[in-house]
């Protein structure tokens, strides 16, 4: 619809529904029952529409929208920076319906003349085809991980529960995208046996389809040495010397050979945990279950699916002892954002729900765009009646670098910026971050006290945990939000806490590992 050029307000109405339903699993027996209307934001024609498509597997409607789509429209508009309208012109001017044909239309110059591109433009879709490129083949970790359920329920199933079987690779240790999904088959003692278990693995996994599958194999005496060499990264291979096979059953086993103690799938990367955990500085990083309290979450005052009371629910069945609720702010008009008259309404809802749930800490703030000055979104009298400020950037990403570093300095220095929000804007396999000087931003978030947000929404992880080394530096401090838009998006907080274990952060620079009482002298910067 988006790229059809269709009514704003109904493609609005699609997200909002698609965010709605994105935490349900009942969605066919709904469907079936024509029960889909009792779930907010979803009307007759949106309910129709997707009761095609969980019943038939398709839908009409998208079907025809897709017909009447210029041929390659889809494909031009995965690259970051080129919207429909662009795309559309070089279809129309150049006959250009795919990617390849664009990059031989951009390297024989045939968009320096072409009105609204130019030799800048030119580079730049360039280098958007380069990082799509690149990109090609990879999943995000959160999608990983579903294929790699899918893969070993399959397994087990069909193979045998008495095989053993372990995810490997990339995907134990928690990277941000995913190309090929390994695992660790342990093999029997008998050798007849290990060559039938193999071939039957072998032939099997080929009909697996859903992600490309790599496997390895094991004798159960050296099965800790070879998990540990699939896991480890080459940085952290070599550090432990790039040891020949021994026996070692285990991973305890295997690092106890080196005289260290077992060091976490998610921290073997750079070679740098290995020399810290020979110092015992791994001791301190947060632990998997060290956040108390998440902030930036987003309810139906802006483009969030769920109301404050929905989400304070469960962030509180999940366990948190504090919730911030920050909505966007006025500027952000594509969002819904809040104008002021919305303010006092969703204060008094925040508070007449913080009075019905005691035992869990709602704090109100706003997720405040940086405008391009670096000021934030808002009068100062009416930044002040926040208990908190999240600063974010989420227009003008094309500045050079030295003037986006500015605008988002500015930010920081601002007195009410509490959080800087996802600090690049990079969308993982979408589009790169905006340039910045990373470490002037890293060293100008701690003087100011502002926390750098690690957000922890699988589209973004951002910051980037390959700052660790920096942020450790500079004693900046971190804090873990979800960006949540919908009560099932609260969960991917666990996302934002991998990234922090592999920058090796220490639980004292995560600023929403700390108590109520903390957390509120913190904000206050007490």
């Amino acid at each position: 619809m988006e790229l059809k050029g269709e009514n704003p307000f109904k493609i609005r109405a699609f997200e909002r529904a698609a965010a709605s339903v994105s935490g349900h699993s009942d969605l066919k027996e709904r469907a079936k029952a024509g029960t889909l209307t009792d779930l907010p934001g979803i009307g007759k024609g949106i309910a129709e529409a997707l009761t095609d498509y969980l019943l038939k597997g398709e839908s009409p409607l998208r079907n025809e929208l897709r017909a009447s789509l210029p041929e390659g429209l889809e494909a031009l508009v995965d690259l970051p920076g080129l919207g429909p309208k662009k795309a559309r012109h070089l279809i129309d001017e150049l006959g250009v319906h795919s990617i390849g044909e664009l990059e031989y239309a951009c390297r024989e110059n045939r968009l320096v003349s072409l009105k609204g591109f130019g030799e800048k433009a030119t580079a730049k879709i360039l280098e958007s085809i380069a990082f799509y490129n690149a990109n090609q083949g990879y999943r995000r970790l959160d999608e990983a991980e579903r294929s790699s359920d899918a893969f070993l329920e399959r397994f087990r199933n069909e193979i045998g529960k008495a095989v053993h079987i372990v995810e490997t690779g990339a995907l134990r240790r928690k990277l941000e995208t995913i190309q090929t999904l390994e695992f660790l088959v342990k093999l029997p003692k008998e050798p007849k046996a290990e060559a039938q278990l193999r071939s039957t693995i072998n032939n099997w996994v080929r009909d697996f389809k859903e992600a490309p599958v790599r496997l390895h194999y094991s004798s159960e005496s050296r099965f800790g040495y070879e998990w540990a060499k699939t896991t480890g990264e080459v940085g952290h291979w070599k550090a432990l010397g790039q040891p020949e096979p021994f026996d070692a059953p285990t991973e305890a086993k295997f690092y106890e050979k080196f005289g260290l103690p077992w060091i976490a799938p998610e921290m073997r990367e750079t070679g740098e945990e290995v020399a810290m955990a020979r110092a015992g500085q791994l001791d301190p990083v947060l632990d998997w279950n060290g956040v108390r309290g998440i902030f930036h979450n987003h309810t139906v005052y802006s483009d969030g699916a769920a109301t404050v009371e929905e989400m304070v629910l469960e962030a509180k069945r999940l366990g948190y002892h504090y919730i911030g609720i920050s909505d966007h702010s006025q500027s952000a008009f594509y969002a819904r954002g809040l104008k002021t008259e919305d303010l006092a309404k969703q204060e008094k809802e925040i508070r007449k729900v913080q009075d019905k749930h005691p035992e869990i800490r709602i704090f109100w703030g706003i997720e405040s765009d940086i405008l391009v000055d670096g000021s934030l979104d808002y009068e100062e009298k009416i930044l002040k009646k926040f208990d908190f400020v999240v600063a974010s950037i989420h227009s003008r990403f094309q500045m050079e670098k030295e003037a986006m570093t500015q605008r988002v300095l500015e930010a920081i220095r601002n007195p009410h910026t509490r959080f800087l929000g996802h600090m690049t804007g990079r969308i993982l396999l979408g589009r790169k971050g905006f340039e910045l000087e990373t470490e002037k931003v890293i060293e100008e978030a701690a003087r100011n006290r502002v926390a750098i947000e690690i957000n922890a929404h699988p589209s973004r992880l951002d910051i980037d945990w390959r700052w660790g080394a920096t942020l450790r530096k500079y004693s900046t401090h971190v804090s873990i939000n979800p960006d949540a838009h919908e009560v099932a998006g609260i969960a991917n907080t666990i996302f934002g806490v991998a990234m922090a274990r592999k920058a090796l952060l220490p639980q004292s620079l995560v600023v929403n590992s700390r108590s109520v009482k903390e957390i509120e002298r913190w904000l206050r910067r007490e």
